[in-house]
């Protein structure tokens, strides 16, 4: 089999509702989707994440990549991947567009690896092979407390035994004082009948986040992901010096160098891959067996990502040695209902892994084409 072509298109799709969070408020979502065909009629699908600007990243796809990857066979994952990682990474290039571009590629490459063995993905990673996964709920965001208590209390009524919350207020809106005040009141609000997380999105700098972290503890917080900006790794061992909270991260770190800096260094307790991001699924695979490794738990990222990115950390989850949770979006986002039958949703904080061949789920191609933009 060989790769005769590879596209890459952009999607834009608009919730209902935006979202605010540490990084300002969000009224669209965005995404790469790769497309990689074969001499034998195989289609394969992929994610690049792209918060913005994914014009950018759909030209890295077509021009760096497709010229290097056609006539190839795309069954040779783990060579092509590293063919591609080192073709770019001599020069410097060995995080932001380029990597995601390859994560969208790597992706498409599983999913058709699965479609010619007729076998779901996880089942070609000869892992755990979970049929049902457990997930948080994510995410409370940034709104009026009463709000965020509400919302918090409607993901519990839905059977969900993890939620997480939002914090990083601007200063103009109380900073950090109004996110240790909010985060109490709800969990005053909500007992200790569930766990909550706690995601600030590299909102504070050392000193706030460890003034955050010990005034946490109190408040049973299960995780602190993204106390600080993730290339401040002294950041996080302030944070790891003098407060007892896990920490968690992961979903800007890219490749197995970046994971492998954290875990040496014993900085996350929650690993959290996204796999739009790392390096698709070879790249969350490096990931997941470091974690295992260094004794930390596997919690793979799908945030703001497509339906295809989704699908792609469901099945690496599945497979995974050891599994914490998977993160689970219940906010609108129509990137993710790009399928056929739609997503799988959840029931009492558990989702079923789809079985079908490769990703596990046919894309609704008309879907696809409402929300293309490139």
């Amino acid at each position: 089999m060989k790769i005769t072509q590879i596209n890459a298109r952009v999607l834009k799709g608009r919730p209902e509702k935006s979202v605010v969070f540490a990084a300002g408020r969000y009224p669209e979502f965005s995404a790469v989707l790769v497309t990689i065909e074969t001499d034998e009629g195989i289609i394969g699908y992929g994610e690049s994440i792209a918060r913005s600007g994914g014009e950018a990243t759909k030209e890295a796809v077509e021009k760096l990549f497709a010229p290097l990857l056609i006539g190839k066979d795309p069954e040779k994952i783990e060579g092509l991947y590293l063919f591609m990682v080192n073709q770019l990474r001599r020069f410097g290039h060995s995080a932001g567009i380029i990597i995601e571009a390859i994560s969208g590629i790597d992706t498409a490459l599983w999913d058709i690896a699965g479609k010619k063995a007729n076998k779901p993905i996880r089942d070609l990673l000869y892992g755990a092979g979970r049929d049902e996964l457990e997930v948080y709920a994510s995410s409370v965001y940034i709104a009026k407390t009463e709000e965020m208590i509400a919302e918090t209390k409607d993901q519990m009524a839905k059977g969900h035994t993890m939620i997480k919350l939002k914090s990083g207020h601007s200063k103009e809106s109380g900073g950090k004082y109004a996110d240790i005040e909010k985060i109490r009141a709800i969990r005053e609000a909500v007992g200790d009948k569930v766990e909550l997380g706690l995601d600030a999105n590299s909102a504070y700098d050392a000193a706030d986040a460890v003034w955050m972290a010990k005034r946490l503890e109190d408040l049973d917080i299960c995780f602190f992901e993204e106390p600080v900006h993730p290339d401040n790794l002294d950041g996080y061992a302030a944070v790891r010096q003098h407060s007892s909270v896990p920490l968690a991260g992961g979903e800007t770190v890219f490749l197995a160098y970046g994971f492998r800096k954290f875990l040496e260094r014993g900085l996350l307790d929650v690993v959290q891959p996204d796999l739009a991001r790392c390096g698709g699924i070879t790249g969350a695979r490096h990931a997941m067996v470091l974690t295992h490794a260094f004794g930390a738990r596997f919690a793979p990222h799908t945030g703001f990502s497509g339906g295809i990115s989704h699908l792609a950390a469901l099945q690496i989850a599945s497979a995974a040695p050891e599994l914490y949770r998977l993160e689970y979006m219940f906010i609108d986002n129509p990137l993710r209902e790009i399928f056929i039958g739609g997503y799988p949703t959840p029931a009492n904080g558990k989702i079923k892994v789809p079985t079908a061949p490769g990703l596990g789920l046919e894309l609704d191609l008309d879907l696809v084409d409402k929300y293309t933009v490139a």
